[in-house]
């Protein structure tokens, strides 16, 4: 360990100094006494490479004495790792009582590597405790004031300003950052995509029910808000959750009675292994070719068929009942003979050809009346499915 005279320009402000902002009138205060008595105690910095050091301790002094105009400021250079220099820095701080609360949260945050995105997930905080408590046995700080102060973290910026200018309490603003159990609540059920694109927008929600909470006039009164408004919200998604849970018994049933009209169906073996809905579509197609087949084709080939045949019937009937009228036994046109019991055949083969058409025709009816009572009871089923889906997704969302 040395004392050095280090010019300046090789110093460089660390990134860990949890001290962003310095009082004007203080700071000129300091730059007054550097002009007339000099640095009294040096600064402690760290060597980096090419040259430079680090300021470790003395970022105030550091920053008065370029200001005053030094050239040269005296530094105790020490070996430091990342993690030393950062725990002498917040020492030093401790020590002068420098820091505001969030500013003391802000370089142990630093120290322990506190999860900022997932600041709200004790989850993500494995081995967090055993941080804390090897924090406190280097501070004069015990564990559970350490915790008190990183959990000013969870309250949103504008809070943590309010505290830092001291518009609003320390004990009330941790009352107020017990409303990071809201996370727990909100995201009860979620799979951990769902928490990774709902994060922002539940972190900024709980941050406007925090900012709620800031008129609490101490610490009784905000810390029973905070526990009314947990358990209010508790009780909402406890309702949600078994609303949700009765949705999804109905939509199961739904889903089995679609299943059991599928189920048969002998699908083309793309469509089996699709999803329920390109089934369904399939089916649907299916239904209504097979209705246009029967009222469009063959239904209209019987018309035509039986149309043509009662006409034939009807020419032979009136020429027997001309024959037998005149009683002829040659054509009066063409001296053919006539031959009536072929007359007669004729026409009783028409009208069982008619017969048989009517049959057929009645037959079609039926099977077109099975597909459009089939139509009606898979829309039916399937308008039911889609409805309890619909239900299921919107008491999730909601």
């Amino acid at each position: 360990m040395t004392t050095e005279e280090i010019t300046l320009s090789q110093l460089v402000q660390n990134n860990y100094n949890p001290r962003k902002h310095f009082d004007d009138a203080q700071m000129k205060e300091l730059e007054k006494s550097i002009r007339n008595q000099g640095i009294v105690q040096a600064i402690t910095v760290r060597p980096l490479e090419g040259g430079k050091y680090e300021v470790v301790a003395g970022t105030r002094r550091f920053i008065a004495a370029k200001n005053a105009g030094l050239k040269k400021i005296p530094a105790m250079v020490l070996e430091l790792s990342d993690e030393q220099a950062i725990l002498l820095s917040i020492t030093e701080n401790l020590e002068r009582a420098d820091l505001t609360p969030i500013e003391e949260a802000r370089s142990f945050q630093v120290y322990l590597g506190w999860d900022e995105k997932h600041h709200f997930e004790d989850g993500q905080q494995k081995g967090f405790r055993r941080l804390v408590d090897g924090l406190s046995a280097q501070l004069p700080m015990s564990s559970d004031t350490i915790y008190n102060r990183l959990s000013l973290l969870h309250l949103s910026e504008s809070l943590q300003t309010k505290v830092e200018q001291e518009t609003l309490g320390i004990k009330v603003a941790n009352a107020i950052s017990r409303l990071k159990g809201l996370w727990k609540i909100k995201t009860a059920g979620m799979s951990e995509e769902e928490i990774d694109e709902n994060r922002d927008p539940i972190k900024t929600e709980i941050h406007k029910v925090m900012e709620q909470m800031d008129d609490a006039n101490d610490e009784a009164e905000a810390s029973q808000r905070v526990k009314d408004y947990l358990r209010t919200a508790k009780e909402i998604v406890d309702t949600k959750v078994d609303l949700a849970s009765k949705n999804k018994d109905e939509l199961e049933k739904a889903e089995e009675k679609l299943l059991a009209q599928l189920q048969p169906v002998s699908f083309p073996e793309n469509i089996k292994e699709g999803t329920i809905e390109e089934q369904i579509d399939w089916y649907k197609l299916h239904i209504e070719s097979n209705i246009k087949e029967l009222s469009d084709e063959r239904l209209q080939v019987i018309s035509n068929k039986r149309a043509n045949a009662a006409a034939q019937r009807d020419r032979y009937m009136m020429n027997q009942e001309y024959v037998k009228k005149l009683v002829l036994d040659t054509c009066p046109h063409c001296g053919a003979g006539i031959n009536i019991p072929n007359i007669q055949k004729r026409v009783e083969e028409l009208t069982d050809e008619i017969k048989a058409l009517n049959e057929d025709e009645g037959e079609t009816g039926e099977e077109l009346k099975e597909w459009r009572d089939k139509k009606k009871a898979f829309n039916r089923i399937v308008r039911d499915y889609n409805s309890k889906l619909k239900v299921y997704q919107q008491s999730l969302r909601t």
